[in-house]
């Protein structure tokens, strides 16, 4: 697209460092919104493991609890 645009221009007549500049500003600006997007997912997912891992124990601790009341009847 950037090649597209620089084109248009040139016919016309018209230098356009500026809308290079900015394109180019426009693509690293989206690299660091896809880094920052996976940094907040990852973050969240390791916040959940914790969460995971309490319900996981929460629920062997019960099926313990009922194993030893049939056991001790």
């Amino acid at each position: 697209m950037m090649a597209y645009v620089r084109l248009m221009d040139e016919d016309r007549g018209i230098k356009s460092p500026g809308k290079m500049a900015f394109y180019r500003r426009a693509s690293g600006q989206g690299f660091i919104e896809y880094a920052m997007l996976i940094i907040i997912v990852s973050a969240a997912l390791i916040a959940m493991t914790i969460y995971l891992m309490r319900s996981t124990n929460a629920c062997l601790k019960q099926r313990q609890t009922e194993l030893n009341y049939y056991r001790s009847e």
